[in-house]
Protein backbone atom coordinates (compact mmCIF):
# COMPACT_ATOMS: atom_id res chain seq x y z
CA UNK A 1 0.00 0.00 0.00
CA UNK A 2 1.28 3.18 -0.60
CA UNK A 3 2.45 5.21 1.90
CA UNK A 4 3.36 9.16 0.35
CA UNK A 5 4.46 12.44 2.32
CA UNK A 6 1.16 13.27 2.11
CA UNK A 7 -0.54 10.05 3.46
CA UNK A 8 1.68 10.45 6.25
CA UNK A 9 1.21 13.99 6.98
CA UNK A 10 -2.74 13.24 6.68
CA UNK A 11 -2.33 11.08 9.63
CA UNK A 12 0.20 13.54 11.47
CA UNK A 13 -2.73 14.58 13.82
CA UNK A 14 -2.17 12.93 15.66
CA UNK A 15 -0.36 9.75 19.14
CA UNK A 16 11.13 2.50 23.18
CA UNK A 17 12.33 1.03 25.54
CA UNK A 18 10.76 -1.93 25.93
CA UNK A 19 9.53 -3.85 29.06
CA UNK A 20 11.56 -2.11 31.57
CA UNK A 21 11.44 1.13 33.49
CA UNK A 22 13.71 3.75 32.32
CA UNK A 23 16.53 5.31 34.39
CA UNK A 24 16.07 9.21 34.92
CA UNK A 25 17.73 10.81 32.37
CA UNK A 26 20.23 13.49 32.86
CA UNK A 27 18.69 16.65 34.86
CA UNK A 28 16.07 14.41 36.49
CA UNK A 29 15.78 13.46 39.89
CA UNK A 30 13.93 10.57 41.34
CA UNK A 31 10.80 11.38 43.37
CA UNK A 32 10.50 9.97 47.23
CA UNK A 33 8.02 7.05 46.88
CA UNK A 34 5.54 9.37 49.32
CA UNK A 35 5.57 12.14 47.08
CA UNK A 36 1.94 12.87 46.29
CA UNK A 37 2.87 15.36 43.31
CA UNK A 38 2.41 11.79 40.77
CA UNK A 39 -0.50 11.26 41.50
CA UNK A 40 -1.43 14.70 41.59
CA UNK A 41 -0.17 14.88 37.79
CA UNK A 42 -2.16 11.71 37.12
CA UNK A 43 -5.14 13.12 38.05
CA UNK A 44 -5.09 16.15 36.38
CA UNK A 45 -4.51 14.27 32.92
CA UNK A 46 -7.59 12.07 34.26
CA UNK A 47 -9.46 14.98 34.63
CA UNK A 48 -8.86 16.38 31.52
CA UNK A 49 -9.55 13.49 29.40
CA UNK A 50 -12.57 13.33 30.95
CA UNK A 51 -13.44 16.91 30.30
CA UNK A 52 -12.01 17.44 26.29
CA UNK A 53 -14.30 15.15 24.04
CA UNK A 54 -13.87 16.80 20.54
CA UNK A 55 -11.91 19.39 18.32
CA UNK A 56 -12.27 21.22 15.25
CA UNK A 57 -9.41 22.60 13.93
CA UNK A 58 -6.92 24.00 11.03
CA UNK A 59 -2.93 23.09 11.09
CA UNK A 60 0.06 23.68 9.36
CA UNK A 61 1.97 20.30 8.86
CA UNK A 62 5.46 20.16 8.64
CA UNK A 63 6.78 16.57 7.93
CA UNK A 64 10.60 15.38 7.90
CA UNK A 65 11.94 12.02 6.53
CA UNK A 66 13.40 9.78 4.32
CA UNK A 67 11.37 10.80 1.36
CA UNK A 68 12.26 14.58 1.82
CA UNK A 69 10.19 17.14 3.89
CA UNK A 70 7.29 18.91 2.82
CA UNK A 71 4.23 21.52 4.29
CA UNK A 72 0.88 20.82 4.41
CA UNK A 73 -1.74 22.80 5.14
CA UNK A 74 -4.96 20.41 7.09
CA UNK A 75 -8.41 20.58 8.76
CA UNK A 76 -8.89 18.22 11.61
CA UNK A 77 -11.99 16.80 12.86
CA UNK A 78 -11.62 14.48 16.05
CA UNK A 79 -14.18 13.23 18.91
CA UNK A 80 -13.69 10.23 21.55
CA UNK A 81 -13.44 7.57 21.27
CA UNK A 82 -12.29 7.16 17.53
CA UNK A 83 -13.92 9.60 14.98
CA UNK A 84 -11.55 11.30 13.05
CA UNK A 85 -11.88 13.18 10.02
CA UNK A 86 -8.30 14.68 8.35
CA UNK A 87 -8.42 16.62 4.82
CA UNK A 88 -4.86 17.28 3.29
CA UNK A 89 -4.91 20.56 1.33
CA UNK A 90 -2.56 21.44 -1.70
CA UNK A 91 -0.61 24.21 -2.28
CA UNK A 92 -3.11 25.64 -4.99
CA UNK A 93 -6.17 26.89 -4.14
CA UNK A 94 -6.41 24.73 -1.14
CA UNK A 95 -8.28 21.91 -3.35
CA UNK A 96 -8.41 18.51 -0.98
CA UNK A 97 -6.00 16.14 -1.99
CA UNK A 98 -6.35 13.71 0.25
CA UNK A 99 -9.03 12.68 2.74
CA UNK A 100 -9.37 10.27 5.64
CA UNK A 101 -12.11 9.87 7.78
CA UNK A 102 -13.44 7.15 10.15
CA UNK A 103 -16.31 6.92 12.28
CA UNK A 104 -14.79 4.35 14.63
CA UNK A 105 -16.22 1.48 13.13
CA UNK A 106 -15.01 1.88 9.30
CA UNK A 107 -12.91 4.01 7.60
CA UNK A 108 -12.14 5.62 4.20
CA UNK A 109 -9.40 6.93 2.38
CA UNK A 110 -9.66 9.29 -0.76
CA UNK A 111 -6.68 10.21 -2.72
CA UNK A 112 -7.09 13.31 -5.64
CA UNK A 113 -4.10 12.00 -7.38
CA UNK A 114 -5.92 9.39 -8.83
CA UNK A 115 -9.66 9.59 -7.82
CA UNK A 116 -8.78 6.42 -5.56
CA UNK A 117 -10.90 5.43 -3.08
CA UNK A 118 -10.83 2.70 0.33
CA UNK A 119 -12.69 1.40 2.52
CA UNK A 120 -12.53 -1.13 5.25
CA UNK A 121 -13.00 -1.90 8.65
CA UNK A 122 -11.47 -0.19 11.49
CA UNK A 123 -8.90 -2.54 13.32
CA UNK A 124 -5.75 -1.80 15.60
CA UNK A 125 -3.48 -1.31 12.48
CA UNK A 126 -5.84 0.43 10.06
CA UNK A 127 -3.70 4.20 10.50
CA UNK A 128 -0.51 2.09 10.06
CA UNK A 129 -1.78 0.15 7.32
CA UNK A 130 -3.34 3.45 5.41
CA UNK A 131 -0.95 6.31 6.65
CA UNK A 132 2.02 4.39 8.14
CA UNK A 133 1.14 5.96 11.72
CA UNK A 134 1.72 3.58 14.74
CA UNK A 135 -1.26 3.59 16.60
CA UNK A 136 -5.48 3.11 17.21
CA UNK A 137 -7.99 5.83 15.83
CA UNK A 138 -8.34 6.56 19.99
CA UNK A 139 -4.97 6.44 20.63
CA UNK A 140 -4.80 9.10 17.76
CA UNK A 141 -7.72 11.26 19.06
CA UNK A 142 -6.01 10.96 22.21
CA UNK A 143 -2.51 12.98 21.02
CA UNK A 144 -4.67 15.34 19.39
CA UNK A 145 -6.97 16.89 22.16
CA UNK A 146 -3.77 16.85 24.01
CA UNK A 147 -5.39 14.69 26.72
CA UNK A 148 -4.47 10.83 26.64
CA UNK A 149 -5.21 9.34 29.41
CA UNK A 150 -3.07 7.71 32.05
CA UNK A 151 -2.91 4.29 32.60
CA UNK A 152 -4.75 2.60 35.25
CA UNK A 153 -1.73 0.95 37.51
CA UNK A 154 0.62 3.03 39.43
CA UNK A 155 3.77 4.55 37.59
CA UNK A 156 6.86 2.31 38.25
CA UNK A 157 9.16 5.25 38.14
CA UNK A 158 8.16 8.91 38.88
CA UNK A 159 10.80 11.84 38.65
CA UNK A 160 11.30 15.83 38.36
CA UNK A 161 13.67 18.08 36.76
CA UNK A 162 14.65 21.76 38.33
CA UNK A 163 11.45 23.45 36.85
CA UNK A 164 9.59 20.63 38.36
CA UNK A 165 8.43 18.97 35.54
CA UNK A 166 7.15 15.30 36.13
CA UNK A 167 8.45 12.08 34.44
CA UNK A 168 5.85 9.20 34.96
CA UNK A 169 6.86 6.02 33.41
CA UNK A 170 4.91 3.11 33.40
CA UNK A 171 6.07 -0.46 31.06
CA UNK A 172 4.91 0.52 27.84
CA UNK A 173 4.92 4.37 27.88
CA UNK A 174 6.22 6.95 29.71
CA UNK A 175 4.96 11.16 30.31
CA UNK A 176 6.35 14.28 31.32
CA UNK A 177 4.01 16.90 32.87
CA UNK A 178 5.29 20.40 33.60
CA UNK A 179 4.99 21.81 37.48
CA UNK A 180 1.16 23.19 36.41
CA UNK A 181 0.24 19.62 35.40
CA UNK A 182 -0.26 20.75 31.99
CA UNK A 183 1.17 17.84 29.13
CA UNK A 184 4.25 18.19 28.05
CA UNK A 185 5.44 14.80 26.09
CA UNK A 186 4.50 10.95 25.76
CA UNK A 187 6.42 8.40 24.44
CA UNK A 188 4.91 4.62 23.62
CA UNK A 189 7.60 1.95 23.64
CA UNK A 190 5.47 -1.12 23.99
CA UNK A 191 7.73 -4.56 24.17
CA UNK A 192 10.98 -3.85 22.29
CA UNK A 193 9.25 -1.34 20.18
CA UNK A 194 10.00 2.67 19.91
CA UNK A 195 6.65 3.58 18.46
CA UNK A 196 6.34 7.03 18.83
CA UNK A 197 7.19 10.13 20.73
CA UNK A 198 4.87 13.59 21.28
CA UNK A 199 6.00 17.07 22.60
CA UNK A 200 3.26 19.64 23.42
CA UNK A 201 3.98 22.95 23.33
CA UNK A 202 2.91 26.52 22.72
CA UNK A 203 -0.09 26.76 25.13
CA UNK A 204 -2.70 29.40 24.75
CA UNK A 205 -5.94 30.46 26.30
CA UNK A 206 -8.75 29.49 24.74
CA UNK A 207 -12.70 29.78 26.03
CA UNK A 208 -12.22 28.44 29.36
CA UNK A 209 -9.44 26.44 29.01
CA UNK A 210 -5.26 26.09 27.77
CA UNK A 211 -4.93 24.32 24.39
CA UNK A 212 -1.24 23.37 23.26
CA UNK A 213 -1.10 24.84 19.16
CA UNK A 214 1.97 23.14 18.97
CA UNK A 215 2.14 18.99 18.70
CA UNK A 216 5.51 16.95 17.75
CA UNK A 217 5.77 13.99 16.63
CA UNK A 218 8.88 11.51 16.14
CA UNK A 219 8.52 8.20 14.70
CA UNK A 220 11.62 6.42 15.19
CA UNK A 221 10.33 2.92 13.22
CA UNK A 222 10.07 5.17 9.77
CA UNK A 223 12.94 7.95 10.73
CA UNK A 224 9.81 10.34 10.36
CA UNK A 225 9.22 13.93 11.94
CA UNK A 226 6.05 15.84 11.86
CA UNK A 227 4.94 18.99 13.42
CA UNK A 228 1.64 20.72 13.72
CA UNK A 229 1.20 24.11 14.08
CA UNK A 230 -2.61 24.82 15.27
CA UNK A 231 -4.09 28.08 13.59
CA UNK A 232 -7.55 27.85 14.66
CA UNK A 233 -9.04 25.55 17.11
CA UNK A 234 -12.44 25.11 18.59
CA UNK A 235 -12.72 22.60 21.79
CA UNK A 236 -15.93 20.73 21.92
CA UNK A 237 -18.05 21.44 19.28
CA UNK A 238 -20.87 19.36 18.01
CA UNK A 239 -19.62 17.49 15.13
CA UNK A 240 -22.30 15.87 13.11
CA UNK A 241 -21.79 11.90 12.95
CA UNK A 242 -22.26 12.37 8.95
CA UNK A 243 -18.65 14.31 9.20
CA UNK A 244 -17.14 11.00 9.84
CA UNK A 245 -17.98 9.37 6.43
CA UNK A 246 -16.75 10.78 3.24
CA UNK A 247 -19.44 12.84 1.21
CA UNK A 248 -19.55 15.76 3.54
CA UNK A 249 -17.67 19.02 3.37
CA UNK A 250 -16.73 20.23 6.88
CA UNK A 251 -17.98 23.54 6.38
Amino acid sequence: MRRSVAALACCAWLGGFGCRTLPPAAGWRPLAPDDPRAAHCVAALDARADARRALRATARVRSEGPEGGAFFDQVLLAERPARLRVEVLGAMLHQRVLVLATDGERYELYRAEDQSREQGAVHPGVLEEVAGLPLTPDAAVSLLLAAPRAPDTPAESAAEDAAGALRLAWPDQTLECDSASRLQALSFHPGEREVLHARWSDWRGLPGVEFPHRLELELPESASRLSLEFRQVELDPALDPALFRLGLGTR
